[in-house]
């Protein structure tokens, strides 16, 4: 199973991210846009396991959900990864907060318990909306990307962790929610 933990998205700031791309989309040139139900902050992207292993990450999410305390979150901003010619993603910005931070913490050091790695060792919390494919110069939508650098989408408060399966198919990526776990502090 291909899993990974987010946080979801409340639908009024799935909108505003859904009219950015609007805006974008005509300008940009090979990407592949997300769908509104694709939209998320991931915590921690656990790659295949093992169907064994999920009542454990399951119950080490519960675990650190239950020690933390609900918080506010905002989405502001788009940027790219990658170079200014070439980018590879399209993404918003999430406001850095330390509870933010702490919830990806302590979800990564239950997980490792279970033989779990992370994948890299900085935490960008951000809102993928769209990947672009390799070798396609997209230097209109990086500059679209920089004039709206400060642009709101809007806040919420996180109730809560979802574990979610990805399963690749050739029209995208579908995620099922498999848990949620409250954040109960």
């Amino acid at each position: 199973m291909r899993l990974f933990f987010a946080i979801p998205v409340p639908d009024d700031v799935k909108i505003s991210l859904c009219n950015a791309v609007d805006r974008l989309a005509p300008i940009a040139s090979g990407v592949a846009w997300r769908k509104r139900d694709q939209l998320h902050i991931t915590l921690a992207f656990l790659g295949e396991v093992a169907p064994l292993i999920l009542p454990h990450v399951t119950a080490a999410a519960d675990r650190v959900c239950a020690t933390l305390p609900p918080f506010v979150c905002r989405a502001y901003g788009l940027g790219v990864f990658g170079t200014k010619r070439m980018p590879t993603t399209l993404w918003a910005g999430v406001d850095p907060s330390p509870e933010l931070d702490l919830l990806h913490e302590q979800l990564w050091l239950e997980l490792e318990k279970y033989g779990l790695k992370k994948k890299t060792s900085d935490f960008r919390p951000h809102i993928t909306l769209g990947r672009c494919r390799s070798k396609t110069n997209n230097r209109n939508l990086v500059r679209a990307t920089e004039n709206d650098g400060e642009i709101e989408f809007g806040d919420w408060t996180v109730k809560g962790v979802t574990l979610y399966e990805s399963r690749l198919t050739p029209h995208g990526a579908l995620h099922r929610r498999l848990n949620q776990s409250p954040l109960l502090g």
